[in-house]
């Protein structure tokens, strides 16, 4: 029975060993004719960047050899031997460490194209292969570049020695294409190939024979947009350590480009996207900050709904669980002050003393007072030089438009003094619409309005309503008639 016993304890120890020395990372690399003193370093790409790595080298100078360890495997991506030289990097040459992570590497020095194109590698099928490729296409590219060169030359580009120049450059790239395709074709599941996937737009086919015809453009549009990231895979976190960090650029396009511009559409293109990354917290974490804090810097009226959205999703329900408690307790705080301001929304109600009367407290005016279609709340101060910039652009616009747009405007004036607030209103008539005192009101209008600075203005409708905000006077009028032609009749 002791016998028994001992010998399984031996046999699971050994395969304990067996399996620790199996895991990890280890990469062993010798440098041929590398000089006296120089360091090398173990560095990675990382979304558009270059990162050291803590150093964990070990020089064996008997073998002349640099050893990198860890306890646990790398992140799979392409990483580089970097060479110093009096703490100074002086060469980079770029090696794949992925699901294989226990192998060595040698190259000569120093870390030139050449030198590089002659690594060779030991136990690492995913870096030999790909080596491979590069050394089969190496002279079709240089032939390509050589072409390049010469026809640079050459005045007239349709000359026969232009054209002959031309045939000999689609022959080479047509030789380094196939041989790129091929080894896709071999390699499916390879680092490289799903990173040269991930640059291939995707091919947006003719709509179906049932959509009727003036349907087909729009089925085109929305097969671009709900299949735009096809060919990226976005629960594949290698590719964000990649020489080209082609997701950020993407991302951007999608964001600018390919999402039509209005906020309801934005909240459904970018849910769908950032749902479809969840699978991988690193690429769900970096989407869904890249595109919050896209839209937390937009000056664009009305963008503030998606950033809201984003935050009272994801943020407030705890899925973004990386966020500290600082930056949560911020973004809640700003969702918080922003919601009530959010278009389609009824702002706080405030009354406040009308200045009209003579002397503040005579009167006190509501915010929603107004029996128009439209109210321009206007938010100013008498010593604020935009101000005085804007406000006789509003007066002339009031005066010649107020009926026709069927608005009234209710200016809140934000100065101390009393005085000096009423003599600039009467100097530079403007006492016909609603002009109120801000020093005194109901509520805490500059903080439930969100009124940082000035002039700030705000757009009403009949109901109270905010329909925009934030913009400027030249922009009252061409919004209300676009926003009477969406949703008046008349």
């Amino acid at each position: 029975m002791k016998k028994i016993f001992l010998l399984v304890f031996i046999t699971f120890f050994g395969i304990l060993g067996t399996a620790r020395a199996n895991s990890g990372f280890e990469l062993t690399v010798r440098v041929n004719g590398y000089p006296a003193g120089e360091q090398l370093r173990l560095g990675q790409h990382h979304t558009g960047r270059q990162l050291l790595l803590a150093d964990t080298a070990v020089f064996d100078r008997r073998r002349g050899t640099w050893t990198f360890r860890r306890d646990e495997p790398l992140e799979g991506g392409m990483y580089m031997l970097v060479s110093f030289s009096d703490g100074e990097a002086d060469g980079t040459a770029e090696l794949i460490i992925d699901k294989n992570q226990r192998f060595s590497v040698e190259i000569n020095h120093p870390f030139n194209a050449e030198n590089i194109a002659n690594m060779r590698f030991r136990n690492s099928p995913e870096n030999q292969v790909f080596q491979d490729l590069n050394v089969k296409t190496r002279a079709w590219l240089e032939e390509s570049r050589n072409v390049q060169r010469e026809l640079e030359a050459i005045e007239d580009k349709t000359s026969p020695e232009a054209e002959a120049l031309q045939e000999r450059g689609r022959a080479a790239w047509e030789k380094t294409t196939n041989a790129r395709n091929q080894f896709m074709a071999d390699n499916p599941d390879h680092l490289v190939t799903v990173f040269w996937r991930s640059q291939t737009p995707i091919d947006v086919p003719e709509a179906p024979d049932y959509i009727p015809e003036d349907e087909r453009q729009s089925w085109r549009y929305n097969y671009w947009k709900d299949n735009f990231f096809a060919n990226f895979d976005l629960t594949d976190s290698r590719l964000f350590r990649m020489p080209f960090f082609v997701f950020q650029q993407r991302l951007n396009e999608y964001l600018e480009t390919v999402l039509s511009p209005h906020s309801d559409s934005i909240i459904s293109g970018v849910v769908h996207l950032i749902e479809q990354t969840r699978e991988n917290m690193e690429i769900f974490r970096f989407t869904l900050s890249e595109i919050l804090t896209n839209y937390l810097r937009s000056q664009i009226v009305g963008y503030d709904a998606i950033w809201v959205y984003l935050i009272d999703r994801y943020y407030a329900t705890g899925k973004a669980s990386w966020t500290s408690e600082a930056t949560m307790e911020n973004l809640l705080r700003a969702a918080n002050r922003a919601r009530p301001l959010l278009a389609g929304n009824v702002p706080a109600e405030f009354l406040s003393p009308d200045l009209n009367e003579g002397q503040p407290n005579g009167q006190w005016r509501s915010v929603f007072g107004a029996r128009t279609r439209y109210t321009v709340v206007f938010f100013w101060e008498s010593t604020c030089g935009h101000c005085k910039r804007e406000m006789p652009l509003l007066r002339d616009f009031y005066n010649a438009k107020r009926k026709e747009l069927d608005f009234e405007v209710f200016a809140v004036c934000r100065d101390r003094n009393l005085e000096v607030c009423w003599n600039y209103l009467t100097t530079n008539n403007m006492t016909d619409w609603i002009n109120v005192t801000g020093t005194a009101s109901t509520v805490q209008w500059d903080e439930l309005w969100d009124v940082n600075s000035v002039p700030t203005i705000f757009v009403l409708d009949s109901q109270n309503r905010i329909v925009t905000k934030r913009i400027s006077v030249e922009q009252i009028e061409p919004f209300i008639r676009n926003w009477n032609a969406l949703h008046y009749s008349d």
